[in-house]
């Protein structure tokens, strides 16, 4: 296969048979604009930029929703979708690679973005603990909103990077 047919491709949830364990296969992941940047400091001060951070709302991907629930620009919690998602949010059951069952699945599911702050150099590990309980209702919310999903089979929530200081 082309290498520029790559990112295309539906993602999979492969069997590795070396190690008897699933993983996750995602080329669109390969498209992420930080994947073309200098890794030089991975907690950008500079909120103009960012557009995680507040008054960027725009240049997000679409709003599942905030905290708290009012449209203004006081947030303090978002949850939004991924831009650049692992897994995709529309069942393939055209999707050939589901014919071979036990070497790969059609990668299905939500990958979204729960945005902690609305200063988003701030870590988790900054926040005061009913700011870190605020962030886990928030998951908490988000889980039980794709509960009603009758194809999600489980869920799991991660802090994607640590930055020990």
């Amino acid at each position: 296969m082309a290498e520029a047919e790559t990112p295309n491709r539906s993602p999979e949830i492969r069997k590795d048979k070396i190690h008897n364990r699933w993983v996750l296969f995602s080329p669109a992941r390969s498209r992420r604009p930080s994947d073309f940047k200098a890794k030089s400091n991975p907690q950008p001060n500079n909120q103009t930029e960012c557009p995680f951070c507040a008054g960027h709302e725009h240049e997000c991907a679409p709003e599942i929703f905030r905290v708290p629930a009012d449209s203004t620009n006081d947030w303090k919690i978002r949850v939004i979708q991924n831009l650049y998602p692992a897994v995709s949010r529309e069942l393939d059951f055209q999707n050939p690679v589901s014919l071979v069952g036990d070497v790969a699945v059609s990668g299905f599911g939500f990958h979204d973005v729960v945005i902690e702050s609305p200063v988003h150099s701030v870590n988790l590990s900054d926040l005061s603990p009913a700011q870190v309980g605020e962030v886990l209702l928030a998951c908490k919310k988000r889980i039980e909103q794709l509960r009603s999903c009758d194809s999600i089979k489980c869920s799991k929530t991660m802090e994607p990077l640590l930055v020990l200081r």
